[in-house]
Order: C-alpha cells, then sequence, then structure tokens
C-alpha cells in the first residue's frame, strides 16, 4: 500500500468515525471466511457495518476524534463495527456472535464518545433497544391517565349497578 493509499484509507476511516457516534473494537483472530462472512451478514441486518482495519491506520484516523480513547485496544487484528442509528442491536449481534464463536473476542467500543470495555458492551447487549425504551416510556406515560380514567369512572360504574340491583329487587 502506498502513501496515498494509505491516506486514501485514513481518511476514509476517520470519515466513519465522525459521522457516527458507537463503535466497537473486536479481535477476529481464529475465524474462518466464512464465520466472517456470516458475522458481517448479521452485522448489516441490525443496521450496522463491520470493517477489517490495520491498527496503525486506526490509529491515525483516530486522532482528535472520540475513538481515540480505545487505542489500547488497537493491538492484534482488529475489525471496527459501527452502527449509525442504535449502538444496542450491533452489541448483541457482537456478543451473541462472540458466544456461538469464542474465536470472536469484542475488545471494547466507544459509544457517545465514552470507552467502554468488554463488559460494559456485553451489558449493553442486554438492554432493550432504543424502540423498546421508547415504548417503556410511553407505557409509562399512559399509565397514570388510564389509573385516572379508571378512577373517575368507577363511582359512576358503582351508582349503575347500585340502580340495577335496585331496580330488580323491585320488579320482585
Amino acid at each position: 500500500m502506498n502513501r496515498a493509499e494509505k491516506q486514501g484509507a485514513i481518511e476514509a476511516i476517520r470519515e466513519v468515525i465522525q459521522e457516527n457516534e458507537a463503535f466497537y473494537l473486536v479481535d477476529f483472530k481464529g475465524l474462518k471466511v466464512k464465520e466472517i462472512s456470516s458475522l458481517r451478514d448479521r452485522v448489516r441486518q441490525s443496521s450496522g457495518s463491520l470493517r477489517v482495519v490495520k491498527n496503525t491506520l486506526l490509529k491515525k484516523a483516530s486522532e482528535g476524534t472520540d475513538l481515540s480513547g480505545a487505542d489500547a485496544w488497537m493491538v492484534g487484528p482488529t475489525a471496527i463495527a459501527w452502527s449509525q442509528r442504535d449502538p444496542i442491536p450491533l452489541a448483541k449481534v457482537l456478543v451473541e456472535f462472540s458466544k456461538e464463536n469464542p474465536n470472536l473476542k469484542v475488545k471494547g467500543g466507544v459509544i457517545d464518545g465514552r470507552a467502554v470495555d468488554a463488559g460494559a458492551v456485553e451489558v449493553l447487549s442486554k438492554l432493550p433497544g432504543l424502540d423498546g425504551i421508547r415504548a417503556q416510556l410511553i407505557g409509562l406515560l399512559q399509565a397514570p391517565a388510564t389509573k385516572l380514567a379508571t378512577l373517575l369512572q368507577t363511582p359512576a360504574r358503582d351508582v349503575a349497578v347500585c340502580l340495577s340491583e335496585r331496580g330488580k329487587q323491585t320488579v320482585e
């Protein structure tokens, strides 16, 4: 790879870093080509991307960016996975795949500018995605209104039941 190609690769990586907020670094040593292809397919299904990179190029591209906090994990065979939207489904895919294929090791990542280790990525993978969190929030916001409506209907329903029972007694 000549100097111009290296500079082009660095700029491409830097552009990815600047456009996204969640990155995961993984060690894929020992994975077969078929397994890496399977991993790429799963990552794509979670609206993410995976790219094998040279550590030296990744370090240069990450200088002055949020990813610079992950320099410690830029050793050995490294692939960078990123998501343009929700980082949680991508974390789930990587953690699940690493459990199925022990050769894949999640080194760590950067989420919203904060470096997180492999343990934090695993914890993140257990959370619901943004859509799930939104649904829970909507449920929490709707619960008081639902309880209030039920509470307001209760006296009227009780009066109606009493009148109905009283009506049955007078007919008999």
